[in-house]
């Protein structure tokens, strides 16, 4: 991408923990759309998700580390100094008054995107941020019908539309599908088995000395 003002791309998640599916994603991410940087949001208290069992400090301190691996990635930590629920919409709203004329990028997961409809007023998201949904073979597209409607009419062709406005489109982009995930990792720690392969070692060796996703 080029333009005289760089778009915002932000990769949400609880990152609890983080590992090489979230990294690798968002770097690949990064690369396709040509920025300099794309930001992992750590969501503080998800409302579609369980509450995540590392705290909102320990989840940073791991994020800060992983991201030594991949120096084009940064943080963006607001969320986690927020109280209540951790809405996108809210999320959006506060970086679209923060920079009124910069184009956002909210990256999500196809299975995120299949279920938009039930996000905290999800019609708004589009007149505040483009979507880039990250596709990957076998994974289902599936919209009802109202979404289903949004996302076909603000369907672009590549990431050169997205710098012509602020928000309102959405991008489908394939990524490396990775047999990766947090269930896993936790289940393992849980059995005294190391992932180390899944995870960046500094994060690993966190968890390990915090005693993280152990047996009660």
């Amino acid at each position: 991408m080029s333009t005289l003002v760089k778009p915002l791309a932000l990769f949400g998640g609880t990152f609890d923990p983080v590992h090489y599916a979230h990294l690798r994603c968002a770097d690949e991410v990064r690369e396709k759309l040509g920025l300099e940087t794309l930001y992992l949001l750590p969501a503080g208290s998800p409302p579609h998700r369980a509450v995540p069992q590392a705290s909102n400090r320990q989840r940073l301190d791991m994020l800060q580390l992983a991201v030594k691996e991949f120096p084009r990635l940064q943080i963006d930590d607001r969320e986690l100094h927020r109280d209540g629920p951790s809405y996108m919409v809210d999320t959006l709203q506060d970086l679209r008054s923060q920079f009124p004329s910069r184009p956002l990028l909210l990256v999500i997961g196809q299975d995120a995107a299949n279920h938009l409809h039930r996000w905290h007023r999800w019609q708004e998201l589009f007149a505040l941020t483009h979507i880039v949904i990250m596709t990957r073979p076998g994974v289902v597209v599936e919209y009802r019908s109202e979404l289903a409607q949004q996302i076909q009419q603000r369907l672009c062709t590549g990431p050169q539309v997205m710098v012509r406005s602020v928000a309102g489109s959405v991008l489908a982009l394939e990524v490396t599908a990775m047999d990766i995930c947090a269930t896993t990792i936790k289940s393992m720690l849980r059995l005294g088995r190391s992932p180390q392969t899944m995870l960046p070692e500094p994060v690993l060796d966190y968890i390990n000395v915090q005693g993280l996703y152990l047996p009660p």
